[in-house]
């Protein structure tokens, strides 16, 4: 799998990039300036799966999951969020194959790459 990591905080980005090379992700390219630079990514790069901040400067996560599924409807994308919650309306209405809190639980990462190899991933953590 073809990986893109979106996340306007660098720390966070640079350890699940670090994380998922460790479990033999592919990483193409990790975006930490906003959201019109992960469009730019998504061209450039073509990735199978993102992951993606909902809370990034310029375009938020939940407008560009909808932008990217419009265009490329078998992009998984993954969204993560500290200020919003698995029981936010908004999240349904994204199209996102699955959503993490922050902090992110790296087993429950690791469990959604898994569901997403295998073609079964959820909108939700567990």
């Amino acid at each position: 799998m073809r990986l893109l990591i979106a996340d306007d905080d660098r720390e966070l980005a640079c350890a699940l990039a670090s994380y998922l090379r460790h479990e033999n992700q592919a990483i193409i390219s990790t975006v930490t300036t906003g959201g019109l630079d992960v469009l730019r990514s998504v061209a450039r790069f073509d990735p199978d799966v993102i992951l993606m901040d909902i809370v990034m400067p310029r375009i938020n996560g939940l407008t560009l999951c909808r932008h990217i599924l419009s265009r490329r409807p078998e992009v998984k994308i993954i969204l993560l969020s500290g200020a919003l919650g698995v029981e936010s309306p908004f999240l349904a209405e994204s199209g996102a194959t699955a959503f993490l809190p922050k902090p992110v639980k790296l087993a429950e990462l690791q469990r959604i790459f898994q569901e997403i190899t295998r073609g079964l991933a959820s909108v939700v953590a567990e």
